[in-house]
C-alpha cells in the first residue's frame, strides 16, 4: 500500500510498504473451545479458528465438494464434481476432471494457484494415467470400489509460495 509522505522543506516522496496478510477462517467443524468458567458455573467459549495454510486448504476443499445450487443465492458456486459419479454416461475423462478443478479453484479462490491435479482410482489402487478418456474402466477390472475417486490437488499459496497437496475423496454411496 503506497504512502505519500510530505515533510516541510523537502520534496514529496512515496514510500511503498507491504504488510503480510494473515488468512483466518472459522473451523467448519464448529468444535467449541473449553471457555471461561463463570460465577454461575457455566462455561462459555468460542469456536476454533483456522489460520493461514489450514484456512486456505479448508476453502479449496469446500469449493471442490460443493455442488451447484447447494449455496443459496450463488447457484454456480462449487466444482459440482459429485455429478460426475452419478451421470448415466459413465465415461469420465481425466482431462475433464482436471479442467473442472482448475477452473473452479481459480474462479473462487484467488489466494492459490493450481500446480497440478492427479486422479487416484480406489478400485485399481493406482494413479489414473494422464489423458485417459474413462477413469473408471481403463483397467477393466470391476470391483467393489467402482465410482470412488481420490483427487489430489497440488496448489501453491500465493502469499507464502508454500505448496500443499490436498486430497479430496469422492465416493458414490449405494
Amino acid at each position: 500500500m503506497p504512502i505519500k509522505r510530505i515533510e516541510p522543506g523537502l520534496s514529496s516522496t512515496t514510500l511503498v510498504t507491504s504488510s503480510p496478510r494473515e488468512y483466518k477462517d472459522v473451523d467448519l467443524k464448529f468444535t467449541a473451545k473449553r471457555g471461561t468458567l463463570f460465577d454461575d458455573g457455566s462455561r462459555k467459549g468460542d469456536v476454533y479458528k483456522k489460520t493461514d495454510t489450514a484456512s486456505v486448504i479448508q476453502s479449496v476443499e469446500n469449493i471442490l465438494l460443493t455442488n451447484h445450487y447447494d449455496k443459496p443465492f450463488q447457484p454456480l458456486f462449487g466444482a459440482d464434481l459429485i455429478r460426475l459419479l452419478f451421470e448415466l454416461n459413465t465415461t469420465i475423462s481425466e482431462p475433464k476432471i482436471e479442467q473442472i478443478v482448475r477452473e473452479e479453484v481459480e474462479r473462487h479462490e484467488p489466494r492459490v494457484q493450481v500446480v497440478s491435479v492427479e486422479v487416484y482410482d480406489a478400485s485399481a489402487e493406482e494413479m489414473v494415467p494422464k489423458g485417459i478418456e474413462n477413469v473408471f474402466f481403463y483397467n477393466s477390472t470391476p470391483g467393489a470400489n467402482d465410482h470412488s475417486l481420490i483427487i489430489y490437488v497440488n496448489i501453491r499459496i500465493k502469499n507464502t509460495n508454500e505448496q500443499v497437496r490436498i486430497p479430496v475423496n469422492m465416493n458414490r454411496i449405494r
